[in-house]
């Protein structure tokens, strides 16, 4: 993906970074917004589960953070590594 996000707060998740800067919801009303279980959404986010949403996830993740084109949908929804935890794996 092409597009650089800055950083959120305690986050660099790229879901998170468009979350804030393209909504004014929270974590819990933007999973509901997306059909998403919260816990789910923050097991995205941490990197803890890979971000795997069903169609209709997708399509309500789309228009909640107005995004046309499912290709410019981030790659990953996790918080990117740094250099050196990519070091240490």
């Amino acid at each position: 993906m092409g597009k650089s996000y800055k950083q959120v707060k305690n986050s660099n998740a790229i879901l998170e970074i468009l979350r804030t800067e393209r909504t004014n919801l929270n974590q819990k009303e933007f999973a509901q917004a997306c059909n998403i279980p919260l816990k789910t959404y923050q097991r995205w986010i941490s990197g803890e589960t890979i971000g795997r949403p069903t169609l209709l996830q997708l399509k309500a993740l789309c228009s909640t953070l107005r995004i046309e084109k499912v290709r410019d949908l981030p790659d990953d929804f996790a918080a990117t590594k740094s250099k050196s935890e990519k070091n240490n794996e």
